[in-house]
């Protein structure tokens, strides 16, 4: 029996102003029964408006969704004790909620936000976020335009080890700019999460990966990239992406394989399994994406 009923894949964006096209945000929705709808939407809070009416819709139809967001949803290992005072990835998404502001046309303190916690957080380390755009040259003295020494500090959680084409959470500009997604992106689930309450779960930290998915709503971090994506003619890969990804989600579910893919590695140590449940987080299919997952 599926574990789902629908399934929504979110490529997010970290743009300042409303933008649509290629690097914006990408919605897939699809499920059994029902049209595979992708949008394309301009800003983070109208995209969220979305999440939350399906939500919604969901519920009241007594369905049971699976909501894929492709940003970090934690930090490596230590972060949460020094920034939040406990490894609780509960208290970082609460203390980031409460920093970040981002406004109904895409414009937030984001980098402002990040200058901050390397300077209160983090004095005696070199870093650990970094990247600005070009132009904000000289407007922040505690965040470095290129990478830091990591030597010090991790710069990768252990599942960014794992899949080495990902890029670090600490990395906020240029090409693969995942920490400004996932400031920005945490943010809104902190308020998702508020909204829904014990109607929502939050893979892997709330369910011990596959072990407690008994809730109607859970909300997991995704890596399209792990998966291979077949773009038609004239599509934007971002499209392409929530669109390939949202459908094989489908299809193992159909078959009693998507659970696989929300199970622990099976090479996971008690250790590292404690810290990525504590603070890190996960990618669903990660330590199981080189083996044979049928669809």
């Amino acid at each position: 029996m599926p574990l789902f009923d629908r399934y929504l894949i979110v490529d997010w964006s970290a743009a300042n102003t409303p933008k649509t096209g290629q690097d914006s945000i990408w919605i897939c929705l699809c499920g059994d029964g029902c049209e595979t709808v992708l949008k394309n939407i301009s800003t983070r809070e109208s995209a969220m408006q979305f999440v939350v009416e399906t939500f919604e819709v969901c519920l009241s139809r007594g369905e049971r969704i699976f909501a894929g967001f492709d940003f970090g949803f934690g930090f490596p290992r230590g972060m949460a004790k020094r920034f939040a005072g406990k490894a609780s990835w509960k208290s970082v998404w609460s203390k980031i909620a409460e920093g970040i502001t981002d406004s109904a046309t895409n414009k937030s303190n984001r980098f402002e936000f990040a200058d901050r916690i390397n300077r209160d957080v983090f004095p005696d380390v070199d870093g650990p976020f970094w990247g600005h755009p070009h132009q904000h040259a000289g407007r922040y003295q505690f965040l470095n335009p290129k990478r830091p020494n990591y030597s010090t500090f991790p710069e990768k959680r252990f599942v960014e080890q794992q899949i080495k084409s990902a890029q670090p959470v600490w990395k906020l500009a240029y090409t693969g700019s995942v920490g400004s997604q996932t400031l920005l992106g945490i943010a809104h689930l902190e308020a998702l999460r508020k909204a829904f309450q014990h109607r929502l779960s939050i893979w892997p930290f709330e369910t011990r990966f596959s072990d407690d998915l008994d809730k109607p709503l859970t909300v997991a971090e995704v890596y399209p990239s792990l998966f291979p994506v077949s773009v038609k003619a004239g599509e934007v890969k971002d499209a392409a992406q929530v669109r390939t990804l949202a459908l094989k989600f489908e299809l193992l579910d159909q078959e009693n394989n998507f659970h696989q893919l929300l199970s622990a590695p099976a090479d996971m140590s008690a250790g590292d399994k404690d810290i990525v449940l504590n603070e890190e987080g996960w990618i669903v299919g990660a330590g199981h994406h080189n083996q044979e997952v049928t669809s």
